[in-house]
This record gives C-alpha cells, structure tokens and sequence, in this order.
C-alpha cells in the first residue's frame, strides 16, 4: 500500500482543467473562450517582435546563466517599478521601496500574501467575482478569505455603495485585494472619481491595499492603465503590488513578474525586504534569469520599447475591435436589452451573465467553451467565427 493511498483527487482547475476537456474534443467548429491567453486574428498565440528581438541581442550579450540574487534582476524591478509607478515617483521615493522579482503574478501574489499573513493581517477582502485562483493562494499563506460586493449581476454594473458599506465592517489593517484594471472575470472597472473616493475610504478605515495588475496596457494604455496606483501612492498608502509580464509582454511560459511594496520609511523597507527575500529562498531561492534579461532590455533600449508597445497597442485594439463587432452582432439579433453592457468593459474578458445550464447548453450543443461564470476570452474571437458564437448565443438564450 502506498503511503499516499488515502489522498483523494482534487477537482480539476476551473479554466486549465477546461483545456484538457476541449483538446478532447474532436469537433473542428469547437470554440476557445476559456483561458486568459491573448490571440491573434488567427488564433495563435505568438512571440511578440520586440521580445524575439531582444532574444537575438541577448543570445550573443549574456555571458552566463549564473544564479541571480535571491530579488531578482535588479534592472528588471527597476524597470517594472517604473512601469507601476512611474519614472518620477520611482526614483524620488527608491528608498521607500522594496521589490523582488517572482515567478509571474501568482508568484507575487504569494510572496505578498506571506509577510502579509506573518506580519500585518490575517484577513483579506477580495472581489466577488474574482480570479479563482485568488482565494487558493492566500488560503494557503493561511489567511482568511472574505468577499466584498463588486459587481451586480442584475444590472451589469460595480455595486460600489455596497462594497464601502462591505469594507467599512473591515477591521484595521485588513488587506483589500484590488485588480488595478480589466477586472478578472468580469472586465468591469472603476472610474478615477469611484478609485478616489476608495483611496480616501481606506485611509480612514486604516486598510491595506493590495493590487493585482495583471493586464497593464490591455485598457487604455501603459501610463493610463497605473493611474489608480500612482493615485493611491500620491495619497500616502503603504500598499503592495504583483505585476505580471505574462500578458503585456507576451512572456507566459518564462514565469516573469514582481512584487513591489511601498511603505513609510527606508528604515522599514531595509528590514521588511530582508523577510521577502528569506520567502523567496524557502520557496524557489532564484527566480529565472530569462525573461527578467528580456523585460530589462527592451524597457532600456528606445527602438525595442516603442516596438513594444506599438505591439502592445495593437493587441488592445484588436480586442476592442473584437468586442465591438460581438456586441453589434447580439445587438442586431436580439436587441440592445440583453448585451448591450459589454461595450463598456475593458482588457480580455467580459461575463456574458448567462447561467450555467446555458454555459453547459453552449459546450454541448456547438462545441462552445466558456467559464462556469460565463467569461469569455474576446481574443478567443476572431472574423472567421464570430458569426457562429453569436448564432449559438442567440439559439440557446432564445431558447430561454
């Protein structure tokens, strides 16, 4: 008998475990709205120009693959807090700073939730709906998991009355776990007056935020898109961040991201960044050099950043582009009624809000796949089957 013989299977991940499923399936119409990976018009997820660029001119730079630190590649935090912060506020206030890279933003998101958890609170608020993936990680950094009202179902918007009334019952100290834009699931943001307000309500209320920025640039821009942190460091928060470079850069299999903590004085970040370092090296002791050298090449060198981000707006445009001729063909089918809401979302994903027997309905009959919470991926989409998702669509909510 083996040691392990009384574990039991755990469910598969709601949107990897979905993956396996439709790699199963041998219909050609099948459609992939599941995972948070961005496409092209063919479907394809493909290496950015500026990253191959850089590979090039690292292939004949890099003189070894020593261990970096146990922080990471220093360039590459700076870099990424300047893409956070700004160029300006990063370097006047360097001194109130830690930074670490990680292993994605999960990876952030963790090494965050265990000083966090350690040192701070053991609560944290989080957004319902939210990632699922949130609530796992900082269970297991042994916090307690709360929920605070976000988004209306009824009427497709943020309920945020209810969710001050919410974290008003908060206590002290508490952590309040923020998407910074393009909400995940929902792709419904604040606006800069609701974050302002927030920002004054949780410096009342003592509380600690936390943003999850995940999708920088997939909004409304670079700089635009850090206009609530740059606000809430403005306002004097000590808060921390997880930056992910998996969707803004194209670098989802290197595992590059970064937390970064901003607090109140040089001497706190001197001794606190000694704890985010022995996390770091109890957990994975080094993150990977690759896509750190890649982020820190291209973010130095003027030809390779405009590249970038004239890759990158194009990808935010062709999701807009995507959403916009979705929601105009439901429109022109069954109303404005009904999915008309869509238009004002932001980055990769919108909720269809369509129960799950209609979710379940859409797989089965046309090879359909979404999320239980009817997410859909709007890069999932392109000219060629757009018109069959929204015939689908149609057929099973009229069916309703």
């Amino acid at each position: 008998m083996s040691i392990l013989e009384h574990v039991e299977a755990l469910p598969p991940d709601p949107i990897f475990g979905l993956g396996a499923i439709i790699k199963k399936d041998p219909r050609e119409h099948k459609v992939d709205l599941t995972v948070g990976i961005y496409h092209n018009e063919n479907l394809q997820t493909v290496t950015m120009e500026a990253v191959k660029e850089a590979e090039k001119r690292l292939l004949t730079s890099e003189k070894n693959k020593a261990y970096l630190p146990m922080g990471g590649k220093e360039d590459f935090v700076q870099a990424s807090r300047e893409l956070v912060f700004g160029e300006t506020f990063a370097k006047s206030e360097c001194k109130r700073f830690m930074g670490v890279q990680s292993l994605g933003g999960t990876s952030a998101l963790r090494i965050g939730g265990e000083i966090l958890s350690a040192e701070v609170s053991k609560q944290i608020y989080m957004s319902d709906p939210t990632w699922p993936n949130h609530p796992s990680i900082f269970k297991a950094c042994g916090m307690e998991i709360k929920k605070y009202p976000y988004y209306n179902d009824a009427t497709h918007t943020i309920d945020f009355d209810r969710m001050l009334d919410s974290l008003a019952k908060a206590p002290e100290r508490s952590v309040i776990l923020l998407h910074t834009c393009c909400h995940n699931p929902t792709g419904c943001d604040l606006e800069k007056e609701q974050w302002k307000e927030l920002s004054t309500f949780m410096l009342k209320h003592k509380l600690v935020p936390f943003f999850d920025f995940a999708y920088q640039g997939f909004a409304q821009g670079v700089e635009e898109d850090a206009w609530p942190i740059h606000h809430f460091a403005g306002m004097g928060h000590e808060l921390f961040v997880a930056h992910s470079f998996s969707k803004f850069f194209g670098l989802y299999g290197e595992r590059t991201g970064a937390l970064h903590v901003l607090v109140k004085d040089e001497g706190t970040a001197k001794r606190s960044s000694t704890v985010l370092k022995q996390v770091i090296r109890e957990s994975f002791s080094n993150p990977p050099r690759h896509g750190a050298s890649l982020v820190a090449l291209i973010m130095h060198d003027e030809e390779l950043k405009k590249m970038w981000l004239d890759e990158l707006t194009g990808m935010r445009k062709r999701i807009n582009e995507m959403r916009g001729e979705f929601v105009d063909a439901l429109e022109l089918k069954v109303g404005a009624n009904k999915f008309g809401f869509l238009k004002n979302r932001h980055g990769l994903f919108s909720m269809l809000g369509l129960k799950n027997e209609i979710v379940d309905q859409l797989t089965q009959k046309y090879g359909l796949y979404l999320t239980q919470s009817g997410r859909i991926n709007l890069s999932g989409l392109n000219r060629k089957n757009i018109a069959y998702v929204v015939d689908a669509i149609v057929d099973i909510v009229n069916l309703k």
